[in-house]
């Protein structure tokens, strides 16, 4: 039972993030996060409270709280430990990483120590994939972990001493005249002096003195910007399909809720060039008259939303966001919403569901979300990397934009590469560079002398190629072309000591565990896929298991409102494809 002072507190709260959205329930989750920080986690009577704070009834708080993982209906231990066991981390040594950890701690999954320390949770991407393995205690990230170094950030804690942080920054390459990465080596560019001094807001100036909105959207058009977050679709021409009428309340959504396996190259932009994101976010609320942006951090990114924080309030007080931006007769607020870890709210009407307080159900479109939206307006939801582009383009023009990369895939893009290479890390190129180069150049080549087995090129939910198959541009034309796709940038490398079987039940693991549960296809089938690779791993393959696991596939795909059915799908099929007898081997 909360006392008054609590009560009061918890008041004031809900009633200033209320403020910040058109509808109240759209402050539940992170008025959920502020009890959870007071209280441990959510407790029934904590549900009863929120929805008194808030106006909505229990059932609506206990919905969201039971959907949620990083939502906490029980007490975790002081210490709450999360360990990445997807594909990037699981090949380097994670599984085994976990064992001892359980071992050290004395518990399994979910529970908490006796003297209340610590709790543990197999955790999906943390999107950290170049630093695997990779945990989360509380809000610390611990990178490039061992045995050795597990032990000792236990130790440390039970000595009650701060732990070791080893938390590397990824590698990045040089690039002449960087479009995404222009500040990634430069010390406290999230500071907006430094930020200035380097050109941040010179393109926001510019947009709001000399460009009408109609030019912006025609100047972004022309760039051929298209997005990046995995989809690829032109994003001047998505920003087209808002309804021009000036009476209409219009949002922008920008999606920062990274959580592809293998992706990690928004929390570099978060983490090294806030303002960057800030003052593009301000260009494009122009282009077509959105006067409030929300950004959606997934959870995890702690340390990733504090910077952006900070940046936020610079901002403002530098009259670079807020009420008549330096006197441009133009008005945008900026906002950050927490999200829960829940990877269907990376799809851009589940985002919306999950800002408006709902459980992150994509919705059904057509209506898109450019007519019909936030709070049922007009809306445009963008991938932090997609609008990153938009400062260099107004600063240099089209034809700079263009010089690199293809005539369909123009620019740069940030690949973040993971697995079995010598420098794993986060590198800009242009569109169309090659794939061999990237892995045997830039990257140094494949781990311990091994020999490549196989790529996945753009995220956990891209099919994969073999080895024989990497001399392709990386555009997502080329690698169409070839059967797979850009996707998200997430290069994942595999080298020949590696079960392709394995691979595919991690992958099918965590689509399983990411479905959302609202399509029939999905909720049964992903699971389903899950289960039949899990019993083949064991040593129980049936004869018969390839064909089921592939007509499952098959029925999944296109069969679901949200793209997760297929991308859970394609690894499947893809792999079932190009390693059959390593599959068969395992259904005699």
């Amino acid at each position: 039972m909360i006392n008054q002072e609590e009560k009061k507190i918890a008041l004031e709260t809900a009633e200033k993030l209320k403020s910040r959205y058109e509808q109240p329930k759209a402050a539940l989750m992170p008025l959920l996060y502020e009890v959870q920080a007071r209280d441990g986690y959510i407790s029934p009577e904590a549900e009863n409270e929120v929805a008194e704070l808030l106006g909505i009834s229990p059932t609506e708080v206990h919905e969201s709280v039971t959907f949620y993982p990083l939502l906490f209906e029980k007490p975790v231990g002081k210490y709450h430990i999360q360990f990445c066991h997807n594909i990037s981390c699981s090949l380097l040594g994670a599984e085994p990483l976990i064992d001892l950890l359980q071992k050290e701690l004395g518990v399994g999954q979910g529970e908490v120590t006796e003297d209340g320390l610590f709790s543990y949770q197999r955790a999906e991407c943390l999107g950290c994939c170049a630093d695997a393995p990779v945990m989360l205690i509380n809000e610390e990230l611990f990178g490039r972990l061992n045995e050795e170094t597990v032990r000792r950030i236990i130790e440390q804690i039970r000595a009650g001493k701060k732990p070791d942080n080893y938390t590397p920054l990824t590698e990045t390459n040089e690039i002449e005249d960087p479009v995404l990465s222009f500040n990634f080596r430069v010390p406290n560019a999230s500071n907006l002096k430094i930020a200035e001094a380097r050109g941040a807001y010179k393109a926001m100036r510019t947009v709001l003195s000399e460009f009408e909105p109609e030019k912006i959207i025609e100047t972004i058009k022309s760039a051929g910007l298209r997005g990046m977050g995995g989809a690829g679709f032109p994003a001047g021409l998505k920003w087209s399909f808002v309804p021009k009428d000036p009476s209409l309340t219009k949002y922008l959504c920008v999606n920062c809720d990274e959580s592809e396996p293998g992706t990690f190259k928004d929390r570099e932009i978060m983490r090294r060039d806030p303002h960057r994101l800030i003052e593009a976010s301000v260009i494009t609320a122009k282009a077509f008259g959105a006067s409030r942006a929300y950004v959606y951090i997934r959870r995890e990114f702690y340390e990733e939303k504090k910077i952006f924080e900070k940046a936020l309030k610079e901002a403002y007080e530098a009259g670079f966001l807020g009420e008549n931006i330096l006197d441009s007769g133009v008005s945008v607020d900026i906002y950050t919403h927490p999200g829960a870890g829940a990877y269907i709210c990376g799809e851009e009407t589940g985002l919306i569901n999950s800002i408006e307080g709902k459980k992150g159900w994509p919705r059904i479109k057509p209506p898109f979300p450019a007519v019909v939206g936030l709070f049922n307006k007009p809306t445009v939801v963008n991938n932090v990397e997609t609008l990153s582009n938009i400062p260099y383009i107004i600063n240099n023009g089209v034809e700079a934009y263009r010089k690199r990369g293809t005539e369909k895939s123009p620019g740069t893009k940030l690949f973040g590469v993971s697995g079995h290479v010598k420098r794993p890390g986060i590198y800009e190129l242009p569109m169309g560079f090659s794939l061999r180069e990237l892995i045997y150049g830039i990257c140094g080549g494949i781990t311990e002398g091994r020999a490549l087995k196989a790529v996945i090129p753009g995220g956990s939910s891209v099919p994969v190629l073999k080895a024989d198959e990497i001399d392709v541009d990386l555009d997502f034309d080329s690698l169409e072309a070839v059967g797979t796709y850009l996707g998200s940038g997430g290069v994942i490398v595999m080298d020949d000591s590696v079960s392709m079987p394995w691979v595919l039940e991690v992958l099918a693991r965590f689509y399983a565990h990411e479905s959302c549960g609202q399509c029939t296809p999905c909720r049964e089938g992903v699971v389903w896929m899950y289960e039949i690779l899990h019993r083949m791993n064991s040593g129980r393959g049936r004869k018969g298991d390839l064909e089921l696991l592939l007509d499952l596939a098959n029925n999944v795909e296109g069969q679901t409102i949200c793209p997760l059915g297929a991308a859970a799908a394609w690894p499947v099929q893809a792999m079932l494809k190009k390693f059959p007898d390593e599959f068969k081997r395992l259904c005699r």
